[in-house]
């Protein structure tokens, strides 16, 4: 395998769709999917061609072997502030009614406030998913790195991310790339790495 990883496009939905949903499917289907997995599915590719927001191509980067995407990672930062959250609105109230786009943002922020956001010293990682055929082959291990990467050029300290306490693979292989516990939160983990 030759592992590029490369900055997101539009065209990348198809695939990176089921790659953003399997990191967390369960929150992200009760959010986004009214229960369904093909609505949060279909939302998120919606969201990703869009590109802007905390779904959109232009904050994901995806680790690549010729054309096939085999992981994706999303990184944000304090100084993204508001165009990021009206991008990331934007996507949800294109795709929803009206009435689906206040439920869908009522349990979004029920999520939200058991998680704390990245302060100005900190890189917050999210989505981070590798194709089940592609795993233990160094994938997830790159896509950190390249995180890591841009923590730097950004001036950051350090990297973060949540994890649910029930997601016990992400646990095991963010301890494993070095990443350690900061704190629980109502169902979540934050993990710590320097930079």
């Amino acid at each position: 395998m030759d592992i590029k990883i490369r900055q997101g496009v539009a065209s990348d939905a198809a695939q990176t769709a089921p790659l953003i949903l399997s990191a967390a499917e369960s929150l992200l289907v009760s959010i986004f999917g009214h229960n369904q997995t093909k609505t949060a599915d279909g939302y998120l590719a919606h969201a990703w061609q869009l590109g802007g927001g905390q779904y959109g191509f232009q904050n994901h980067w995806v680790a690549v072997d010729g054309n096939h995407i085999l992981g994706v990672v999303t990184s944000w930062h304090s100084k993204l502030g508001a165009e990021f959250d009206r991008a990331t609105l934007d996507s949800i109230t294109s795709y929803f009614s009206l009435d689906e786009a206040m439920t869908v943002l009522m349990r979004n922020q029920t999520v939200a406030i058991n998680l704390t956001p990245p302060t100005n010293t900190e890189l917050m990682l999210g989505h981070v998913a590798v194709a089940k055929h592609a795993k233990r082959k160094g994938i997830g291990t790159a896509l950190v790195d390249a995180m890591l990467a841009r923590a730097e050029k950004l001036n950051k300290r350090k990297l973060v991310l949540d994890v649910e306490l029930s997601n016990i693979d992400a646990i095991r292989f963010y301890q494993h790339a070095g990443f350690s516990e900061e704190s629980i939160n109502k169902g979540f983990i934050r993990f710590a790495r320097p930079v």
